[in-house]
């Protein structure tokens, strides 16, 4: 696009982008209106976040620094040296800010005597015997050293495991011990006593009682690490060949991944740590000083899940309440009622068990000939793969399209590929050069060339564990142009090599996602600079594609106006535009993680989509994604609802400023989105959502 020469360095960072985001996540945890349990949650979850990105964008970065010699990335308009550089300037501030929070909410369990999380050093004589004793019944068994010598390399740990190196002084030499922490030993180690119970970390434990392993030397420091590897490993999936050559290959590549380079080692400051026996470590096990954090308080801060799971069951009242959507009246058949209507449903205010319902009701439904659907991310123990074995079994034919490649789930895609493959299923893995991305199921009661039947089209995944927790819309209808179109969609993914076919109503990239949205832009300006009105909504997870993103500032330019909900990564800046630039940007976080994607555009007419895309290059160019119509009418009318009370949002929302950098409102005159959503959903009569909506549309006047 022409217009991405204007605006070359008009655009920030994606990486520093999303790590503005983690921080958002991380102040949460100092949010007084957030459930204390769930503030230890937000630690926990950023925790978890980061290590995602130093398995996946780290290594890119890296990759593209060697491969370009340190060229100018032109988007932003900086060398990948100074990106990696700042990006580890604003992780050192995060991690600052997560450690405050964290010994800050440690003192609040304590003083709220939910939990006394303390150290070694703090137990009394006789809590201290019963560590020790603790550590000799339960934790020595299980612990091996290995001893340094010349090119030892540290391949054998596993990314994110943790471990002690213990510098040894012997009556020759000095040695360098490792201790790796065993997977099986729970972080937390209670003791007991008369006075009540503490908690401990197991690293702490093992410090303190390192002596008992060693019998040759003495023990001049310890300093506990664990480190981060890069899992970003390319993955050729040969999807033309047979499937055991295909599940043969990605076994290899999950076997290989565990071996990449170490691109996060933390270490923690404690009483033990000796800062020479840190450079001596890092420089032994050639680890990259940018790669190195030394951390004041524990690492992997994900021990706090389990801990808060625990207190919530004791403690309900200090976390959110779980969200309990509304379920499928039994009196009414949802196919019956698609026969007359659309449907579109809001996960969790909606229960995901209507998806589930969708299912039964097609493998029920004697006129059902065939079921087919995308599978990116399940649960472990999936209802959904389960209703879908069950169908083969009865007769009907089922072809689920399951991406291999979806990254962290492979293993448990592949044993999903077998347990359906076993049950009958034609199990197919897409397209050999793009991850299937796309979130749809068809239910065919007459196939051919004039098929007949329901079409879901969704923007999140088939997992009824995180569809509690993520915000997620999804779309059912007979309407015979969505079942052709998904007819034909299905028949592309089936075929190893096939053009992809033209579509009545939907959108599919690789590209034609991009080029729909850009027209849409420009078709709104062209109507804004002729009649002064006009505007568009774009609520996605990242906002990163430069061509969407000069579009956006070729129109904001002339005064359309945007309103744009990006959850993650950024690379939009607001200030660029000149004086009629009205962009407002912000980013919804809070109690639940909002994973839908919406775009809307307003000029004489309404165009609402939802799409399984986020406006990123590799969901235009490299995955293969759905966006549909939602259409008009009392759907497109309660969606349109959905975004004003979204863009009222100035509670849960973080806005940006001109400097590419996010705030919140002290006082805020609107609501809570969530907030919102979760009242209108509150129990009540709930024939096929027909209640909650007119909630809705009550409670949406109010607002406006």
């Amino acid at each position: 696009m022409e217009n991405n020469q204007i605006y070359e360095s008009k655009c920030d960072n994606r990486d520093l982008s999303w790590l503005l985001f983690n921080r958002r996540v991380i102040e949460l945890a100092n949010e007084t209106t957030t459930p204390l349990l769930d503030r230890l949650n937000f630690l926990a979850i950023a925790a978890n976040n980061l290590d995602e990105f130093y398995s996946v964008r780290i290594p890119s970065l890296q990759s593209q620094l060697e491969l370009t010699n340190d060229e100018i990335e032109k988007k932003s308009g900086l060398r990948y040296s100074k990106i990696l550089k700042k990006l580890r300037h604003r992780n050192a501030k995060n991690f600052k800010l997560q450690y405050q929070y964290y010994r800050q909410l440690r003192d609040r369990l304590h003083d709220d005597q939910l939990c006394e999380l303390t150290s070694y050093a703090a137990l009394d004589p006789h809590s201290r015997a019963r560590a020790d004793q603790i550590f000799d019944q339960r934790i020595l068994p299980f612990l091996s050293f290995t001893t340094y010598v010349d090119n030892y390399s540290l391949s054998y740990l596993k990314n994110k495991r943790m471990g002690l190196a213990v510098l040894l002084k012997t009556k020759t030499k000095r040695k360098i011990r490792l201790v790796p922490i065993p997977e099986n030993l729970q972080r937390l180690v209670k003791i007991t006593d008369p006075a009540g119970s503490k908690e401990i970390l197991v690293e702490d434990l093992m410090r303190n009682n390192l002596a008992n392993l060693f019998d040759d030397g003495q023990i001049e420091s310890i300093l506990t690490f664990r480190l981060v590897r890069d899992l970003d490993a390319t993955l050729d999936v040969e999807k033309d060949r047979n499937n055991k050559d295909t599940i043969r290959n990605l076994r290899h590549y999950l076997a290989d991944r565990e071996k990449g380079r170490i691109t996060l080692l933390e270490i923690e400051e404690t009483a033990q740590t000796n800062p020479e026996f840190v450079k001596e470590f890092v420089k032994k096990f050639k680890v990259a000083n940018q790669a190195v954090y030394q951390l004041a308080g524990p690492l992997d801060l994900t021990f706090l899940f389990p801990l808060v799971k625990s207190l919530k069951a004791q403690h309900p009242g200090l976390a959110y309440p779980p969200v309990h959507g509304q379920t499928w009246s039994a009196s009414t058949s949802i196919l019956r009622y698609l026969d007359q209507h659309d449907l579109l449903l809001q996960y969790p205010y909606d229960s995901f068990d209507q998806f589930l319902e969708f299912l039964r009701a097609a493998i029920a439904d004697p006129k059902t000939v065939a079921i087919k659907q995308t599978i990116y991310r399940v649960a472990e123990h999936s209802q959904v793969i389960e209703l879908l074995k069950q169908a083969a079994q009865q007769g009907i034919q089922v072809t689920v399209m399951i991406e291999l490649r979806a990254r962290f789930d492979e293993a448990n895609n592949l044993k999903v590929t077998g347990e359906l493959e076993d049950a009958g299923c034609n199990v197919v893995f897409g397209k050999k050069y793009m991850k299937v991305h796309s979130k749809t199921c068809l239910v065919l009661t007459k196939d051919g060339s004039q098929p007949e039947g329901y079409v879901q089209i969704g923007t999140g995944n088939y997992n009824e564990e995180t569809a509690k927790g993520f915000v997620d819309l999804s779309l059912f209808s007979s309407r015979a142009e969505y079942v052709s179109d998904l007819a034909a969609f299905f028949n592309y993914l089936e075929q190893p090599v096939a053009d992809p076919p033209k579509y009545q109503v939907l959108t599919a990239s690789p590209h034609r996602i991009e080029d729909m949205v850009i027209q849409n832009i420009q078709k709104v300006k062209a109507h804004y600079l002729k009649t002064g009105h006009g505007h568009i909504f774009l609520k996605v997870n990242s906002l990163t594609d430069v061509d969407v993103i000069a579009a956006i500032y070729d129109a904001a330019q002339v005064g359309l106006p945007f309103r744009l909900i990006v959850r993650g990564a950024c690379c939009l800046q607001t200030g660029v535009c000149g004086p009629k630039e009205q962009i407002v940007v912000s980013s919804v976080v809070g109690q639940l993680l909002e994973h839908s994607r919406i775009y809307a555009f307003y000029d004489e007419t309404t165009s609402v989509w939802l799409s399984s895309a986020d406006l990123m290059t590799r969901n235009m160019d490299n995955r293969v994604e759905l966006a549909a119509p939602v259409p008009s009418g009392p759907l497109q009318q309660k969606l349109e609802q959905i975004i004003q009370i979204y863009s009222a949002d100035d509670v849960d929302g973080f806005f940006m400023n001109e400097k590419g950098h996010y705030y919140k409102y002290e006082s805020p005159k609107g609501e809570s989105a969530q907030h919102f959503f979760l009242q209108a959903a509150l129990p009540q009569d709930s024939l096929t959502g027909t209640h909650w909506w007119n909630r809705l549309g009550k409670l949406f006047h109010l607002v406006r």
